[in-house]
């Protein structure tokens, strides 16, 4: 769990990193087109690409702020699974030290439904992972 959770962490910060990176080159390419828009001298051309060229840095932006949302929400989910798991191994060892109590099949099943959120988690993570992958093939073209 502590894998995931790093590896969460060293994700969100990339994303947050371009992020920050494409809001500056969307505030550009905004400019740019509004600057193109007051000049006379702009052919319909020179206006569509830069329409473009900032759509498709808005888009980005939106993409890449919907991926870090994803990425915050798979960390707190992490953390809270971790939490549970602590507890859960607190219960079991102080129920194995009392010996007045023995281990519950609620206690088993609680641990048993951490063991598949973390496998889910792991699991939404590789897929977040191949996502954000694809998308990058996919966007090459465009640069």
């Amino acid at each position: 769990m502590d894998e995931v959770l790093e590896m969460l962490d060293k994700s969100a910060k990339r994303i947050q990193k371009a992020l920050e990176e494409s809001k500056e080159a969307a505030k550009k390419y905004e400019a740019d087109y509004e600057a193109l828009l007051k000049l006379e001298s702009t052919t319909e051309e020179q206006r569509i690409k830069a329409f473009m060229r900032k759509t498709l840095e808005l888009d980005r932006l939106e993409r890449l702020s919907s991926q870090l949302s994803l990425l915050y929400i798979l960390q707190i989910f992490a953390f809270k699974a971790k939490v549970l798991q602590i507890t859960v191994d607190n219960l079991n060892k102080q129920l194995a030290h009392s010996g007045v109590l023995q281990k519950t099949a609620e206690l088993e099943d609680v641990k048993r439904n951490i063991d598949a959120l973390k496998i889910l988690l792991e699991a939404q993570y590789e897929a977040l992972k191949e996502i954000r992958e694809n998308q990058n093939k996919n966007l090459t073209y465009i640069h």
